[in-house]
């Protein structure tokens, strides 16, 4: 039956973002450094906007104001990149617009569909975009998951992309040294997967590893504090947080339609700074809801919370809650948070979830306790959680452990003999 072109109408329904929403999240979206470096750009371009440092501040708003152009962020670095490649205009504005999604560790971990219905934009147009921000550095920049990551580094590294692929499908044999099974998957000689493998061991946990020169510095938004009758109490971090206000005097050196635009802008980032202000009040009101126990008794008392869950109690979408998360902290007790902490994944114990905070915790604790001639490996320390009705992984210990900046065992048992005093009958190593 032959096939001929026809002609209808159609109606349809799609969530359009007006320019205010956009610029909310935006602002929701930036870590509270790259947000004073914003400001501190908008306030020296747009004549209407008033920028001042909080009262009492440490001059932490002057500090990003005088280091906007001399200090290349990791935003200003995969901007500059993008915008020296050759990319029709569509294209480059979804890689800039990524930029802006990227968590602190340089993941995107909101769905490109959720991303194209926030900006009113084909999911085809943010794939593109995607490949652009794929092919900066650092490398990995941009994964949605550990196995895009590690498969965006082999890449990098030389590795064709269909065997990075299919390395990335085997990382558990990488991981007990699986030489025949891999040899034979990858079809590869044995020195061509060990290169791999090392390859594999070397690559940090995330593109923007914790340490690094681009990772943000957390400045905490939120402060939660002890009141009288054993509760707490939220409020913003006012000594943090700059003001901003719209000037409503005339300019008269600019073309009027210029100044509506100026003047709109001004309104749109001062409407969004307060929703972001009241976003985030909301989600630390939900954190000491939640971990009241953990505020109030000490540190392994955490409740395991996913973001899931915190979204829906919050009435919020998940994505939305992710962008109020990143790159943010709040301060009690005089100890910085990441808001990060709060929301994880529960890995199941004896008495329902446990958090990996208080897994970690427990680490330290058996670490503490650990004998100064034979330091537990993170084998045995597995061991001992599955005993205790924890079900984990030993690569999953040593992935926290890391996380702690604890060295291995073999790194601490060679700490152990150097500090040692050769009178005591044992030699030094020099």
């Amino acid at each position: 039956m032959p096939l001929k072109p026809q002609l209808g109408i159609s109606q349809s329904q799609r969530l359009t973002l007006s320019p205010s929403m956009r610029q909310s999240l935006t602002l929701l979206r930036m870590p509270t450094e790259t947000l004073y470096d914003e400001l501190a750009r908008e306030a020296e371009e747009n004549p209407f906007l008033a920028v001042e440092p909080a009262a009492g501040s440490a001059g932490s708003f002057d500090v990003a104001l005088a280091t906007t152009a001399s200090r290349e962020s990791l935003v200003d670095s995969l901007t500059r990149q993008i915008t020296i490649q050759r990319l029709d205009d569509t294209t480059r504005a979804a890689a800039l617009f990524l930029v802006t999604e990227l968590r602190e560790d340089g993941y995107l971990d909101t769905s490109l569909p959720d991303l194209a219905e926030t900006r009113n934009l084909p999911v085809g147009v943010l794939e593109r975009g995607l490949e652009v921000l794929h092919h900066c550095e650092p490398a990995g920049i941009g994964a949605r998951s550990l196995a895009e990551y590690l498969a965006l580094r082999l890449i990098d590294a030389g590795i064709a992309p269909t065997l990075a692929r299919k390395c990335v499908d085997r990382v558990n044999d990488f991981a007990e040294n699986r030489w025949r099974q891999l040899t034979k998957a990858l079809d590869q000689d044995r020195a061509a997967v060990e290169r791999i493998a090392n390859l594999l061991r070397s690559f940090p946990a995330a593109p923007v590893p914790s340490g690094s020169d681009w990772v943000a510095t957390l400045i905490p938004e939120l402060v939660i504090r002890r009141t009288q009758g054993n509760s707490l109490s939220v409020s913003l971090m006012g000594t943090s947080l700059p003001r901003i206000s719209v000037l409503s005097a005339r300019r008269s050196d600019l073309p009027e339609p210029e100044l509506q635009r100026y003047f709109d802008r001004a309104k749109r980032m001062r409407s969004g700074l307060s929703a972001r202000l009241e976003t985030l009040l909301r989600v630390g009101r939900y954190i000491a809801a939640t971990q009241s126990a953990f505020f109030l008794g000490g540190h392994m008392t955490m409740t395991p919370v996913t973001r899931s869950d915190a979204a829906a109690a919050l009435a919020m979408h998940p994505s939305t809650l992710g962008r109020a998360v990143a790159g943010k902290a709040l301060m009690a007790d005089g100890r910085l948070y990441p808001l990060a902490t709060f929301f994880s994944e529960a890995l199941a114990g004896p008495d329902g979830g446990v958090s990996p905070f208080d897994i970690q915790m427990r680490i330290r604790q058996i670490i503490s306790r650990e004998s100064a001639d034979a330091p537990r490996s993170d084998e045995s320390i597995c061991v001992e959680l599955m005993h205790e009705g924890v079900d984990i992984a030993r690569r999953t210990v040593a992935k926290y452990r890391k996380c702690m900046r604890i060295p291995p065992s073999s790194a601490r048992r060679r700490r152990q003999v150097q500090t040692r005093d050769p009178a005591d009958g044992h030699s030094s190593i020099q």
